[in-house]
């Protein structure tokens, strides 16, 4: 199933239909968002209830939808088959990558791992896109509470561990396999060195991400060009700034394509060997 939903997706995903389906979907998740963030939140405690509600009544839906159906295959398979469409977007990340324009040259990287690596994560870990639905909302629900520009207190000791350990197991796994398509030694050895710094922040993992990307694809090649720049001063910074060409989003990005085929892989290993 993961390897067929897969397939499937990344032929339709660029498709008018499925971007106009994703549309919708992410409306009409914003909407039912807006039922839990419509009281006053003053409280770390009020906030995880906020988390808590906006995931119940999901989690209680597949998991009534599996047991309902659970001697119909074929119809729960496309059911899966649609909420993976709607959770997982396979190839979003390199469609972003291309643009020049963007604001934020590293936003492809944290698309990468928000929009593909993690919810294909928890699709597999947990039955009936439980996994990858929850996940959505929790990073849609984290966005929302951004925007509403709570304390920053309640913020940092409450969305952002929830972000965190949303993240922490996928993201992890993402360093692996990010270590195995590039430059291994100088990625486990940030990893291991990054082990005295560790924090349970979301921000610290988005940080480690951007910094393992640049090590795997080798250091020599995002190195200050001193004759084309002046201000020697700058370090080199290339997801921060327009020194981030086009040519280093290529790189990265056959980096973070390759992971993801390792990782495909492996899935595809499992689901085999789950046949016989």
């Amino acid at each position: 199933m993961p390897i067929f939903a897969i397939i499937i997706t990344s032929i339709f995903e660029q498709k008018p239909f499925m971007v106009n389906l994703r549309a919708a979907c992410s409306k009409y998740l914003g909407k039912y968002l807006s039922y839990f963030m419509e009281r006053n939140i003053n409280t770390p405690g009020e906030l995880r209830f906020i988390y808590l509600f906006a995931c119940l009544p999901v989690f209680l839906i597949l998991i009534g939808t599996k047991l309902l159906l659970i001697n119909h295959h074929f119809v729960m398979l496309i059911i899966n088959l649609c909420l993976f469409m709607l959770s997982v977007q396979i190839l979003t990340w390199k469609e972003e990558a291309k643009n020049e324009y963007a604001a934020d040259k590293r936003s492809f990287v944290n698309t990468y791992a928000t929009r593909f690596f993690a919810p294909l994560f928890w699709f597999l870990v947990l039955p009936s896109a439980i996994g990858s639905i929850c996940y959505l909302i929790i990073i849609h629900l984290s966005t929302e509470l951004k925007a509403k520009n709570l304390d920053t207190m309640i913020y940092n000791h409450v969305v952002d561990k929830m972000l965190f350990y949303a993240n922490i197991v996928p993201y992890t796994i993402l360093f692996m396999f990010i270590s195995l398509a590039g430059n291994f030694e100088e990625v486990t050895h940030y990893l291991l060195e990054q082990k005295k710094h560790f924090s349970k922040s979301f921000y610290f993992l988005e940080s480690m991400l951007n910094q393992i990307v640049l090590i795997a694809i080798g250091k020599d090649k995002f190195q200050i060009d001193e004759i084309r720049y002046a201000d020697k001063e700058v370090e080199a910074s290339i997801l921060n700034d327009e020194r981030f060409t086009p040519e280093i989003t290529a790189y990265i990005v056959a980096i973070l394509y390759r992971a993801g085929l390792f990782f495909i892989g492996i899935v595809a290993l499992i689901s085999i060997a789950a046949l016989f």
